[in-house]
């Protein structure tokens, strides 16, 4: 991750108005203060750095880096918020290093002097999710999470290494079980469970600054209430406090970049149907500025249980629409068309029965900045509800939709894209090149030329 400067280019946002760092306005009118309880209440330099650790081992460098957090010299803040987040968020993972330094970055969110407190927002909510779109695809479940972190934690090596076993004996098919094998095989479960217990309390260290976060809803800096907004979204457990919040602020906010930024927040934390956000989110619905329009449509259509048609082929406007990575957005470092098939990936197929054609006809487009493999991921989710293919399927066994979306693929050129469509290829029991891809399709339906690769030897 680049931490993303209010600097950017404002091409999206026609309406923005001033510049994000100088508008003045805040979206109650009001000025805004801050809960006594993340009043600084200890110094890091009481934590013993060197016996936590972050991804490269012990954590000694991190309070330096929080220390230069409030420095004069706006180059030397910048650089130190890059230097926590490569140490403390590592390609998605987190630390135990990462919770204990949470709560001094919830310091900086809840203190109105401190400088650049958008980016401790982006800090954490790195720390919270690790991953963003692993997260979006994944949607995990963290009170279930929590609970299984719990139960691991009272378990013997011995007790590990059979719920490993067992595991990797659920895979549906021969060939999952045998990729769950070999996964366990360079696998340790001690480091297994530690990994889990971090991720966990990095997340509930997080979550244990929504107070600030919703009181920086109200600072008179743009981009921190833009990032505070985005902090939110991923703490639906705290919707009872955050859902009015975010209602108020997007029945407000004079900036269109941070209604959007709320307008989606409001989608992922909210609860279904909820009344007070449908509503806040149904009167920017006819917003001039494009941004803000598909964020309100995105939001939206992860809301209403039921979406109506209009709003399903604006949010398929937006898919094809959202060309580039959009400024100021901060999901997915603003690629809001890979949101928009995600979003799309979840409709119910009684409302949107076009979807995988949809999705299809998006991964052919011509070829832009929107994550090819997240759109990929989006179209084969969509298609196989059920996860991967049985042992010895044949193309022509496959229902419409899953022809459709292997059909696609194989015109879109993404098979020759790398591991990673390989692997997830191999996710859903598909073959996982061209060659063997083609042989598959082109095959009629006997088991010795036209099945699924997991039945091959």
């Amino acid at each position: 991750m680049s931490l993303r400067s209010p600097d950017l280019l404002r091409h999206f946002w026609p309406n923005a108005g001033p510049h994000p760092q100088t508008a003045g306005r805040t979206a109650s009118g009001s000025s805004y203060s801050l809960l006594p309880v993340w009043r600084r209440q200890r110094s890091w330099d009481a934590v013993d750095w060197s016996s936590v650790q972050h991804a490269y081992g012990q954590a000694v460098e991190v309070p330096d880096l929080l220390g230069r957090l409030r420095s004069r010299d706006r180059e030397a803040r910048r650089s130190a918020y890059q230097g926590l987040f490569d140490l403390l968020v590592h390609q998605g993972s987190r630390y135990e290093a990462s919770a204990v330094a949470t709560p001094f970055l919830v310091e900086i969110v809840a203190d109105p002097k401190a400088p650049d407190r958008f980016a401790a927002c982006q800090v954490l909510a790195a720390i919270a999710v690790g991953d963003e779109s692993s997260w979006l695809i994944d949607r995990p479940d963290v009170a279930k999470a929590r609970r299984e972190v719990e139960r691991q934690a009272h378990l013997t090596r011995a007790q590990l290494e059979q719920k490993q076993a067992d595991w990797a004996a659920a895979g549906s098919t021969d060939h999952e079980r045998r990729a769950r094998a070999r996964r366990n095989e360079f696998s340790d479960v001690e480091s297994d469970r530690d990994a889990a217990r971090w991720q966990i309390a990095a997340y509930d260290a997080a979550r244990a600054g929504v107070p600030a976060y919703l009181a920086a809803l109200a600072s008179p800096e743009t981009p921190v209430r833009l990032h505070a907004a985005h902090l939110l979204a991923w703490f639906p457990e705290e919707r009872e406090s955050i859902a009015p919040a975010l209602a108020h602020l997007i029945g407000a906010e004079p900036q269109p970049m941070v209604t959007a930024a709320a307008s989606v927040a409001a989608g992922l934390c909210g609860g279904a149907d909820d009344p007070e956000l449908v509503n806040a989110l149904s009167a920017r619905r006819g917003s001039d500025n494009r941004g803000e329009r598909w964020s309100v449509v995105l939001g939206l259509a992860r809301l209403v249980s039921r979406p109506d048609r209009p709003l399903i082929e604006e949010l398929y406007a937006c898919l094809f629409g959202a060309v580039g990575p959009v400024p100021y957005w901060p999901m997915l470092n603003g690629d809001m068309a890979t949101f928009a098939a995600l979003t799309i990936r979840d409709l119910d197929p009684a409302v949107a029965p076009d979807r995988v054609q949809t999705l299809v006809d998006r991964l052919n487009a011509p070829a832009d900045d929107t994550d090819r493999y997240l759109l990929l991921r989006a179209a084969l989710d969509t298609a196989f509800l059920t996860g991967p293919i049985a042992d010895g399927t044949a193309f022509t066994d496959l229902d419409a939709d899953q022809r459709t979306a292997v059909a696609g693929l194989q015109h879109s050129g993404i098979l020759n894209d790398g591991a990673m469509v390989s692997m997830l290829l191999d996710a859903y029991n598909l073959p996982r090149d061209e060659a063997a891809m083609t042989r598959w399709c082109d095959s009629d339906s006997d088991h010795e030329s036209g099945c699924a690769p997991g039945s091959q030897a």
